[in-house]
């Protein structure tokens, strides 16, 4: 019986310390080891990175009348892009990779995916409705996107979205 007691009183000193939190000295290395968190590298952005605060010049709209109102008075931006060859080559591989499923291959909004509308079908971009639009309120639809239509603002760059403006004004419509 002293044998056992011996045994159990050992067995209880050895686990004691463990149990109260005493550990070796090793079992915090995981916890203080240096270690980057997400969002917290200061390396500095890259080239063709997205801007943490400014670079969009159009606000984002917060009701649909807020949208409207906002489109109208897009009508003042001017498209810092002339409508050369290269700027309307550029827009039409832009359009090709990013419209085109909706709209179609001559703008009629019957892409694959523009087929598939129930609701509302994709704009005919040959229609005066678009054509006559401003080219600011154009990149304004490219920018916040509506009704049906997402916004494009992160897969092109503003520049890249003034190329497709002057892709649609020049290949489709009456022009």
């Amino acid at each position: 019986m002293m044998k056992h007691a011996n045994a159990l009183l050992v067995s209880l000193l050895i686990v004691m310390p463990c149990s109260l939190g005493w550990a070796y000295p090793w079992d915090q290395d995981m916890v203080d080891q240096p270690s980057e968190k997400a969002q917290e590298s200061i390396a500095p952005p890259g080239p063709g990175s997205v801007p943490i605060n400014g670079g969009e010049t159009v606000p984002l709209p917060l009701t649909e009348s807020q949208a409207s109102d906002m489109k109208d008075a897009a009508a003042a931006i001017e498209s810092p892009v002339p409508a050369t060859r290269e700027s309307i080559a550029r827009g039409r591989i832009f359009y090709e990779t990013h419209c085109l499923v909706c709209h179609g291959a001559e703008g009629r909004g019957d892409g694959l995916v523009g087929q598939k509308f129930i609701e509302k079908a994709p704009v005919d971009l040959n229609d005066p409705y678009t054509q006559d639009q401003a080219d600011g309120q154009l990149f304004f639809t490219l920018t916040r996107g509506r009704v049906k239509m997402p916004f494009y603002r992160d897969a092109l760059s503003p520049l890249e979205r003034w190329d497709v403006i002057n892709y649609v004004k020049t290949e489709f419509g009456d022009q």
